[in-house]
C-alpha cells in the first residue's frame, strides 16, 4: 500500500498514532527526561500561570506532549494542516494536547486567529518556527507576528538527547531510544515588541534563533 493511501485511510492513520503514543509512553516510562528552566520562564510559567509561546526546532517535535506533562497546564500545539501530519495528531491527542491545524500553506489565517484567542484565553500554545517544510532551523516571520500581536513571550526551547537517531526527513527529526537520557531546556522569555519594517523584523526572526541555539546548547551542556 501506497504511502499516501495509508494516510487518506483513517483507521489506518489512527492505528499508526496509537502506535506512536505507546512509543512515546515506552520513552517516559523507561527514560531519563530532565526539564531545566530557566529562573523568570519558571516564575512566568507557575506562579504568575501567564500563557506563552513555547518554540522549539521541528526536529524536536516528538518532545512536544513533555511541554504540558512539565507545566501541568493545558498546551495547544501548531499542527501541519497537511495528511502527512495526521498520525503526528492522534498520538498528541492521546496525550491531551489540544491541537490547532495550519501551516504557511494551508489554513494559516485560520490556524493564526485560533491560536492568538487561545493566548487571549490564558492558554499556551507551542510553535515549530521552523515547520512545517524548512528551511530548518531558521526562524519564519510567524511566531514573531504572533508574538507581537499577542503580547505574549516567547520561551525558547532546546533538546539533547543521549541514545537516539536522526530520521531521513527535511528537518532530521530526532527519535529518542528506549533508556535514553535526555533534557528538555526552557530558556529565558524573549518580548518581541511590534516593528514598523521588514529588517527590524528579520532582526527579531534572528534574536529568536539565536535563543533557541542558546536553549539547545544548554540542554547539551547539561546532559
Amino acid at each position: 500500500m501506497k504511502k499516501r493511501t495509508l494516510l487518506n485511510h483513517g483507521a489506518l492513520a489512527w492505528f499508526a498514532g496509537a502506535l506512536l503514543n505507546a512509543y512515546g509512553q515506552l520513552i517516559l516510562l523507561t527514560s531519563r527526561v530532565v526539564v531545566r528552566r530557566d529562573q523568570l520562564s519558571a516564575r512566568l510559567i507557575g506562579a504568575q500561570g501567564r500563557p506563552v509561546i513555547y518554540a522549539l526546532w521541528h526536529c524536536h517535535v516528538f518532545f512536544m506532549p513533555m511541554l504540558r506533562i512539565s507545566s501541568g497546564r493545558p498546551v495547544a500545539v501548531l499542527l501541519s494542516a497537511h495528511r502527512d501530519a495526521q498520525i503526528v495528531g492522534v498520538a498528541a491527542r492521546m496525550r491531551g494536547v489540544e491541537l490547532v491545524a495550519g501551516s504557511s500553506t494551508r489554513g494559516g489565517v485560520r490556524a493564526y486567529l485560533q491560536l492568538i484567542q487561545l493566548l487571549r484565553r490564558g492558554r499556551s500554545i507551542c510553535i515549530t518556527p521552523d515547520g512545517p517544510r524548512g528551511p530548518a532551523r531558521r526562524v519564519k516571520p510567524g511566531v514573531v507576528h504572533l508574538a507581537q500581536q499577542s503580547g505574549c513571550a516567547v520561551v525558547p526551547v532546546g533538546l539533547a538527547v543521549r541514545r537516539g537517531r536522526r530520521l531521513r526527513s527535511w528537518d532530521r527529526t530526532l527519535l529518542p531510544f528506549p533508556f535514553c537520557s535526555a533534557v528538555l531546556s526552557l530558556g529565558a522569555p524573549l518580548w518581541l515588541p511590534p516593528v514598523e519594517d521588514t529588517e527590524a523584523l528579520a532582526l527579531q526572526a534572528e534574536q529568536l534563533e539565536a535563543a533557541l541555539e542558546a536553549a539547545s546548547e544548554q540542554a547539551s551542556r547539561a546532559l
